[in-house]
């Protein structure tokens, strides 16, 4: 009998301490980080961060596919901050590294509004030359730049804090135009080395797209059309461009403006790497 409560005893010992240990595990930080003034402070643990990690390279993945078909207004809707959130004054988007739009507002105009009007504009274009296209609303998007971006060699960094996070990539593709010059149409197209830099912030539990650089590098003129930043692929010239960048109003000059490769410049890796960070103020902006 003795033995019976004595089994019993330790069992009831050995519930409770596995309760308190898994009670005390859920209200511990997932792990600390050592400022510079020796105070912890907590951030995300690393399946979390694993897990951030995949959801910002699946929300910049998705501006490839937008941009292929020219869906400018769906992606900005999808992967950008929002107008009127606490983060749409300071969206920023600085375009071939030479310009800037500040603002979700000012870049809506040009990346979505002027971008559907310049699409509208084509299909009129191309309904003219070609009588089975006909120039109505669900035929819009037709005879418009197709652009293919391959977003590749990502490198990015999430904050300590989980509340934003940092990238780089790659973006080697292809771009195809139609113009119409004597009745007919004229097919040009080329290939492209460009990169994005990217700042996301986590809005209501998604994480969007806040500031942007794109940088276009230059190739030799026999390579193909898209040669260095004054030809950007459809869409995203800000200067007129066909692809509906509109013109350059609340276009401004960037700070440090990306000086394209020469014969007499010395390469370098611009943007910069992203770099490990607890929160945002503690590093640098893209």
């Amino acid at each position: 009998m003795e033995t019976k409560v004595g089994y019993k005893t330790i069992l009831f010992v050995g519930i409770a301490i596995a309760l308190t240990m898994s009670w005390g595990c859920s209200k511990k930080p997932a792990d600390t980080q050592t400022s510079a003034g020796s105070v912890e402070r907590p951030t995300i643990s690393t399946a979390d961060r694993a897990m951030a990690t995949i959801e910002v390279q699946n929300a910049y993945s998705k501006h490839a596919y937008y941009h292929t078909i020219g869906a400018h207004c769906e992606e900005m809707e999808d992967i950008w901050v929002k107008e009127g959130g606490e983060f749409a004054e300071t969206a920023r988007w600085t375009r071939m590294g030479t310009m800037v739009e500040e603002g979700i507002t000012l870049i809506k105009q040009h990346y979505c509004t002027d971008n559907e009007e310049s699409k509208k504009q084509k299909l009129e274009e191309i309904s003219k030359v070609y009588p089975e296209v006909k120039n109505v609303p669900e035929n819009i998007g037709i005879g418009y730049g197709y652009t293919i971006h391959t977003q590749t060699t990502p490198i990015i960094e999430i904050a300590g804090d989980g509340k934003t996070a940092k990238g780089i990539w790659y973006s080697p593709g292809i771009g195809t135009n139609v113009e119409i010059r004597n009745g007919k149409p004229e097919i040009s197209g080329g290939w492209f080395w460009e990169k994005y830099a990217v700042d996301f912030v986590k809005e209501d539990g998604k994480w969007k797209i806040w500031h942007l650089v794109n940088v276009m590098d230059p190739t030799p003129s026999n390579w193909g059309v898209q040669q260095d930043r004054q030809g950007p692929p459809p869409g995203e010239a800000g200067q007129g461009q066909q692809g509906g960048g509109g013109d350059s109003q609340g276009l401004k000059p960037a700070a440090d403006p990306y000086e394209s490769w020469s014969p007499t410049t010395k390469s370098k890796i611009y943007p910069k790497f992203p770099e490990p960070y607890y929160t945002f103020s503690e590093t640098f902006s893209y």
